[in-house]
């Protein structure tokens, strides 16, 4: 559900989100892949600008990203930069599920359907893009129940690719 101009509700079991190109992201990977041939995929799709993807430190949630032009100061738990391209006019925010259904069925569209609305219009080119964690994932609950999880933020140019799942080794 998308809740205000910028404001996105995601959903995820594995506590992993994804700002995806659907448009340049292969996402077949095998019927039967394992957790590391989906790692090093995603990894590779990192290096080539189609994702940049974070662990959100917890057992999964319906997370509220916030998603804004210009990077910022704005401090929060943590933060992580990067870099992805807009080939056809757009990004999405996916789930873990999305991306590893659509990794196992070779006819698994992605975005899906129920999560089409999760779509962020950007011209064509390359971005840097920020991922900030506004609260710390080990407390029971945010501070403030109205407020988002991540903050994503975006602006035209070129840095780093993003070198695999962010966050994804740290203990939270």
């Amino acid at each position: 559900m998308k809740t205000g101009s910028n404001d996105y509700i995601l959903s995820d079991d594995s506590g992993l989100l994804a700002l995806v190109d659907c448009s340049a992201y292969r996402a077949f990977v095998s019927p039967d892949w394992t957790y590391e041939d989906i790692v090093r995929h995603f990894s590779v799709a990192a290096k080539e600008r189609s994702l940049a993807m974070w662990a959100c430190g917890d057992g999964g949630d319906a997370y509220v990203v916030r998603v804004r032009p210009g990077i910022s100061s704005e401090s929060g738990y943590r933060s992580t930069y990067g870099a992805i391209s807009v080939t056809n006019g757009a990004l999405h925010l996916l789930s873990y599920d999305a991306l590893t259904m659509a990794a196992q069925f070779e006819d698994e569209v992605l975005p899906p359907k129920h999560e089409e609305h999760l779509r962020v219009t950007l011209p064509n080119g390359n971005y840097r893009i920020r991922v900030v964690q506004l609260y710390d994932p080990r407390r029971s609950s945010k501070p403030d129940e109205n407020e988002p999880d991540f903050a994503v933020e975006y602006e035209p140019g070129d840095a780093v690719p993003w070198q695999g799942v962010a966050w994804a080794s740290d203990a939270a």
